[in-house]
This record gives C-alpha cells, structure tokens and sequence, in this order.
C-alpha cells in the first residue's frame, strides 16, 4: 500500500497558501482602489495594486476549493478517543497523531483495545485480537497471550496469574566497587555469617558463588543488597 498522507497536513498546505494570497490580495485592492478614488499622482500603481491583488484573491480562492475537495478517511484512535483524518482508507496499523500509539487495523476495521494489568508490577496495559506477545510497559517483563490453532491470538490474561519461580539460583559476587568497600565487607559478613577475613579473600576471587541452590526471591533481596553497597552480583540458575 502507498504511503498514507494525513488529510489535516494537506489542508493545512493549502489553507496558508489561500491566507498568504487572500489578505494580501484584500489589502492591496483597498490601497489601490484608494489611489484611484482620489485621483493621485498613483493612480497607475492603484490599477497594478487592484488588479494584482484580484488575481491573488482568486488564487487564494482556488487553494481554498482545492482544500475543500480533499477526501477524509477517519480513523478514531481506541486509546485516546483522537480522530486522525487520511486521504484514504487506511488497512494496516497507522500511529496516532495525539497519543502517539499504534491503532490495530485490519482489513480496514479499527481492531477492538483490551486492558490488562501486568501481573508483576500491576501496570495497565493494552492488547487487541492480533497480538500474539506483550512486554509490559513498565517493568518490561513478558505478558503471556496464547493463540489457537487456525484463529487469530487471543489473549489469555483472564486467567493469568503471577507464578512463584520455584527454581534454585546461585549468587555470584561480580565485582565489589573497590578493594576497601567496608559497607560491603560488613554486610557480606552478615549475610554469609562469615568473618571479615574470609570474607576479603572472597575480594580476591572474583567472580566468586556466594550461594547456591536459593529461593529467587531470597537471591533478588540478597543481589538487591549488594548492589546498595557498590558492589555487583549476578543471579544464575543452579
């Protein structure tokens, strides 16, 4: 399909063209017929300004028509309720000029918007009948939808529900923000009950498994720990 053009930039075109010529034109008719009027030492420049300014009226008034005769297709936004105008009918997806959004079109029907909230972060987001993958806009994890066989997707998410991930990770120390980190060295020694010098040579070794086999949630606070005292941990399946 050809580049679709938006009805509003094109009458917007041809609206300045008919102001730039019509005011011009009106103002340059007054003056010269002023200088014909009182029989002035102008009264050749007010025949030019006259006659000139006539011909820019009736251009101005051509920009107008060819303004009036644009074709408007439009297309109503299902997010923001924006009407976008087209000068044809548009059968794919096209961005909207307000919300900046993608309007789901297909076979030239404006596809019906759906909301849900993301299980994770419980972020709103939205979702039509040809979507096949959500990332949620906030926190960018994976929204399930699921499609069947020889329909078009549908989405799943009234019976979605956040799932603990039951799986053991490991904890490794990545880096530590500087061989004389004591805020780390401290809440090293809380988290693995270990002395302060054992826990330097663990700065030596990097990287190097903190734990193993722990709970994703237990890791993610622990990871989350470190990271407030400059230092840097990686979660990795057991």
């Amino acid at each position: 399909m050809s580049h679709l053009e938006r009805s509003s930039n094109i009458k917007e075109v041809y609206g300045q063209r008919a102001l730039v010529s019509i005011i011009p034109g009106l103002i340059g008719v007054a003056i010269g017929a002023a200088f014909i009027a009182y029989h002035s030492i102008f009264i050749g420049l007010g025949y030019v300004l006259v006659f000139g300014g006539i011909a820019a009226i009736v251009y101005g008034s051509i920009q107008l028509g060819h303004m009036r005769k644009i074709p408007s297709f439009p297309v109503k936004c299902p997010f923001c309720g924006h009407k976008n105008d087209f000068t044809e009918q548009p059968f794919s997806d096209v961005r909207c000029d307000s919300c900046q959004r993608m309007v789901p079109i297909s076979a030239g029907r404006i596809l019906n918007i759906s909301q849900v909230r993301c299980g994770y972060c419980n972020h709103l987001n939205y979702y039509n009948e040809k979507s096949t993958g959500l990332i949620c806009e906030n926190c960018n994890r994976i929204v399930p939808i699921a499609a069947e066989a020889g329909v078009q997707a549908k989405a799943t998410f009234d019976h979605y529900t956040v799932h603990d991930d039951d799986r053991p990770y490991d904890l490794v120390l990545s880096d530590v923000g500087g061989a004389h980190n004591e805020d780390l060295v401290t809440a090293l020694q809380q988290m693995l009950a270990l002395n302060r010098n054992q826990v330097k040579d663990m700065f030596t070794e990097l990287p190097v498994v903190l734990l193993t086999g722990i709970p994703k949630k237990k890791a993610e606070l622990l990871k989350a720990q470190i990271e407030i005292h400059h230092g840097k941990a990686d979660m990795r399946l057991s």
